[in-house]
C-alpha cells in the first residue's frame, strides 16, 4: 500500500531534515521506532527554519484535504486553490499555532513523518478530524494506516494515532505528548468508530476508502488483523550557545547534544510506557531539536 497512497509532497525531505543514527531502543514488545533528526541547513551556527517553512507550506492543501478533493483541483488545473483554500479551512479551525484545531506545528510535522518516515498514509489530518467529520471528537493528532508483513492468508494492519508536542523542554514534551496517548488508548473505540463511520462520506473511489473497505469488509477467506499504534512527534529546544562554538565545531556539538537528550530522554519515555502499561503496543517516535521550540513553532505557523 504505502506510497501508492502517499499524499504528501516529499521529494525535498533528505534536504531539510537530516538523520542522526543512534542505538537507543524502546525495548517494548510492540512495534517500535524512534528517530532522530535535525533540521540540514545551520547558519551562522541557527538552524534555518526556511526550508522548513516552505515545506510546510507546500503540503498545506495535501495535509487538508482528502485525495479525491485534491484530484478535483489537479483536474481543473488549479492547485494554486488548494493551499488558498485550505488555509481559509485553517483560519476558521483557529488562530494560527493553537493546539487542537490543526494549526500547530507539531499537528503538521506528525503527519509529515508519519507518511514520510514511517510510510503510512493518512486516513484524516487533525483538521480533517476537527472540520469535516461529523461524529464524535478525536482525540488525536492524524490518523494512518500502516501495512504489516502478509502472514499467509492475513492482512495485518495498524491504525497509527498520531500525537505531538514542540515544548521548549524535552521531558515536558514528552509527558504532554504521553497525556495525549493516553486519552487516545482511553477513546481507542471512538476512535475507530471515527474511520469506520466517517471515510465513507469521501468518494467510493478515493484510495483510503477503497483501502479501508478491503478491512471492514474483507474478501471470503482473509483474515484481517487491525491493531493501534501510536506515532508521536516531538520537538524541542537545543541548549546550546552558538557563541561557544566556531561554525566547524557548532554541527558537531549539535549531534552530541542530541545524542546526549535523546539518552536521557528514553528513560521518561520507557516510564510512560511503563505508567501506562502499554508496552505491547506498537510506538513510533520523531524527535526534532530547534532553535527556540517555542518561539519556532509560533513563527512558522502565523507565517
Amino acid at each position: 500500500m504505502g506510497s501508492s497512497l502517499k499524499t504528501i509532497n516529499d521529494k525535498k525531505f533528505n534536504d531539510i531534515f537530516l538523520e542522526i543514527q543512534h542505538s537507543e531502543e524502546l525495548n517494548i514488545s510492540g512495534n517500535e521506532e524512534l528517530r532522530l533528526f535535525r533540521l540540514k541547513e545551520i547558519i551562522d551556527n541557527d538552524f534555518s527554519k526556511e526550508a522548513l517553512s516552505k515545506f510546510v507550506s507546500r503540503n498545506i492543501g495535501h495535509y487538508v484535504f482528502s485525495r479525491s478533493k485534491i484530484k478535483e483541483y489537479y483536474e481543473e488545473e488549479d492547485e494554486i486553490a488548494a493551499g488558498q483554500e485550505a488555509l481559509d479551512l485553517m483560519w476558521s479551525s483557529g488562530d494560527a499555532d493553537q493546539k487542537g484545531t490543526g494549526n500547530e506545528l507539531g499537528e503538521v510535522l506528525i503527519y509529515a513523518f508519519l507518511e514520510s518516515v514511517l510510510d503510512a498514509p493518512k486516513i484524516y489530518s487533525k483538521v480533517e478530524l476537527k472540520k469535516t467529520v461529523r461524529v464524535e471528537s478525536s482525540m488525536c493528532d492524524s490518523m494512518h494506516l500502516k501495512v504489516l508483513p502478509q502472514n499467509g492468508p492475513s492482512l495485518n494492519y495498524e491504525m497509527v494515532f498520531g500525537s505531538s508536542s514542540v515544548v521548549g523542554d524535552l521531558g515536558l514534551a514528552i509527558d504532554a505528548a504521553f497525556e495525549q496517548v493516553k486519552q487516545i488508548k482511553g477513546h481507542s473505540t471512538g476512535e475507530i468508530r471515527i474511520v469506520d463511520q466517517t471515510v465513507f462520506d469521501l468518494p467510493e473511489d478515493d484510495p483510503i476508502v477503497v483501502q479501508i473497505q478491503s478491512i471492514i469488509t474483507p474478501e471470503p477467506g482473509v483474515q484481517v488483523n487491525r491493531d493501534s499504534a501510536y506515532g508521536i512527534f516531538l520537538g524541542y529546544t537545543l541548549d546550546l550557545n552558538p557563541e561557544d562554538f566556531s561554525r566547524d565545531e557548532y554541527t558537531n556539538a549539535v549531534v552530541k547534544r542530541i545524542e546526549q537528550d535523546i539518552e536521557k530522554a528514553l528513560v521518561r519515555v520507557q516510564e510512560r510506557i511503563a505508567d501506562l502499561k502499554m508496552g505491547a503496543d506498537s510506538f513510533y517516535i520523531y524527535v526534532l531539536p530547534f532553535n527556540d521550540a517555542d518561539n519556532d513553532r509560533s513563527s512558522i505557523m502565523t507565517e
